[in-house]
């Protein structure tokens, strides 16, 4: 019987379509693809999401390694226009808080973007958060999930962990948690009704 409920954030909860941003702000195909490549694809990008590096030092590391103007710096600034709650996840999060499931954030981000999305309203209905850059370790490393469970006391047959990347949903099975592939909130809340939690 599945009491826990663990949400991943991007393109879960919240949008991330980090060249769709790009194409919206800029107009120069071979610059939207050097800055799509250079930031989101870097390994400094990985160094936040880890929190092993700050904002500003991967902001300087960027701009100079690739000679960037304010580029890098303007896209550290707009994280709420990268980062849009998905509606109807939001409205399956509360149908599900309603309902008195255990509710908690498993989630790869950076920590100065996490401080700027965590104002949303919908972050009232966790019970817990694990974020990344907070506890030094990434999904899929094992002791991501290791942290959630030991440290909030989970079970893994009672748990169910919704994710949009298979590697992430692989290693959460490793420890026996139940595991959903987000495509869309209609896909997510028939998969839900077929683990019993809506009728």
């Amino acid at each position: 019987m599945i009491k826990n409920v663990v949400f991943d954030l991007g393109n879960v909860l919240l949008s991330y379509d980090p060249r769709g941003y790009l194409e919206k702000k800029y107009d120069d195909e071979e610059l939207i693809n050097k800055l799509y490549n250079s930031v989101f694809k870097s390994e400094e990008w990985i160094g936040l999401d880890r929190g092993s590096i700050s904002q500003q030092e991967a902001v300087e590391i960027l701009t100079k390694r690739h000679g960037f103007g304010s580029e890098v710096s303007d896209i550290f600034r707009d994280w709420e226009e990268i980062l849009q709650p998905i509606q109807g996840s939001i409205g399956i999060l509360e149908e599900l808080k309603d309902r008195g499931y255990s509710l908690y954030v498993l989630s790869n981000f950076h920590l100065e973007a996490f401080k700027l999305v965590a104002n949303y309203d919908f972050f009232n209905n966790f019970d817990e958060l694990v974020i990344s850059a907070e506890i030094n370790a990434v999904k899929p490393e094992p002791e991501i999930y290791r942290y959630l469970l030991a440290n909030y006391s989970l079970s893994p047959e009672e748990t169910v962990f919704i994710d949009d990347m298979e590697d992430n949903l692989l290693a959460a099975e490793d420890f026996g948690i139940k595991t959903i592939q987000f495509k869309s909130p209609v896909q997510l809340r028939g998969d839900l009704q077929e683990l019993g939690l809506f009728h």
